[in-house]
């Protein structure tokens, strides 16, 4: 009996031993993705910075570097770096893409992050500036990239361009400050919080609120990317999503892993940022993420309007919510 027992222990010992020895699955390297960030590294792309951080980036098994951006990478260059194959992903302005899509370029956006605009007219307090009307017989500096909002601010309200004298654009605040001017156009997560820090009482007039909406950081990538490899795009956009739920829902762990992509920074800076922007990129109104047609079609009738575009564009090239509906299960 004793025999009999042992045998059959050394048979399952052996059973054991060779499904051990069985065919096991290889995990595959990580696929090495490039993001071309629109801005320097700082809480703008706090999202982007937790999916790396938390590993959801590894998860979905991609190896992400993140390239900061500045005034050496413009707008075309992030594009025809993405086109070109040097980068994967980039982030652009919604406007800035319909203008790439004009020019030929094969970039498609895949998710929109700032959802509400940040570009705002801010004005000293008691200067009596508190709506667009109010600026007429004033004088302005209107940033670059909000000049489309500010044409079709007015164009809107009936203010003629000459009615407003337009001053160079300074990324200062003391021209305001010292009543060299009487209005400014400023993104209010970035140089809005310079202004901030003067002390002077201000007025905010938000742009968006007068029914102009512009998609801000938008991620892109290239048709290419998607008919060659849609699994990737799908994986990339789902761990990024994830960083920044996790990011909006942990504001000072965020600014721990930014802080982390560039120690240089102020940690009170980045706390207010993430605060101002929260709002901006998690509205409530939608997932995270999510894109609209309809704002999708009226940046398209601004910049035809303004002669930004040759010709009509179709805007199923322009976007698509395939990774979204994918993400979210086709949840809106």
């Amino acid at each position: 009996m004793k025999t009999r027992v042992r045998i059959l222990v050394l048979l399952l010992l052996a059973i054991a031993l060779l499904a051990s020895c069985g065919p096991q699955e290889v995990q595959k390297p990580p696929d090495e993705v490039t993001v071309q960030l629109k801005w320097v590294h700082q809480a703008q792309f706090a999202g982007f910075y937790a999916a790396d951080k938390k590993g959801f980036y590894a998860e979905e098994n991609l190896d992400v570097t993140l390239n900061p951006g500045g005034v050496h990478i413009p707008p075309d260059k992030m594009v025809a770096d993405l086109v070109g194959g040097e980068t994967d992903f980039a982030i652009v302005g919604g406007d800035q893409l319909l203008t790439a899509r004009s020019q030929g370029e094969p970039a498609v956006a895949i998710a929109v992050v700032f959802q509400r605009n940040p570009y705002v007219y801010i004005s000293l307090k008691d200067s009596g500036i508190e709506r667009p009307q109010d600026l007429v017989g004033k004088k302005i500096m209107v940033a670059p990239d909000a000049e489309i909002q500010h044409q079709a601010l007015l164009r809107k309200l009936g203010i003629a361009p000459d009615a407003i004298e337009q001053i160079p654009y300074e990324r200062d605040v003391t021209p305001l400050v010292t009543g060299q001017i009487d209005a400014h156009t400023v993104y209010r997560t970035g140089t809005g919080l310079t202004f901030d820090e003067t002390g002077y009482e201000l007025n905010w007039i938000w742009v968006d609120d007068y029914g102009i909406h512009l998609y801000a950081d938008t991620i892109i990538t290239s048709e290419g990317l998607i008919q060659q490899n849609p699994d990737l795009v799908e994986r990339f956009l789902r761990a990024t999503l994830k960083g920044w739920r996790y990011a909006i829902e942990n504001p000072a762990e965020a600014v721990d892993m930014t802080l982390q992509h560039d120690p240089t920074l102020t940690r009170d800076r980045q706390v207010r940022m993430m605060e101002t922007q929260m709002p901006l990129i998690h509205t409530g109104q939608d997932q995270i993420g999510w894109m609209r047609a309809e704002v999708w079609q009226g940046m398209h009738d601004i910049l035809l309007e303004h002669g930004l575009l040759d010709e009509p564009l179709d805007l199923d090239e322009v976007y698509t919510m395939e990774f979204l509906q994918k993400v979210y299960g086709g949840e809106e």
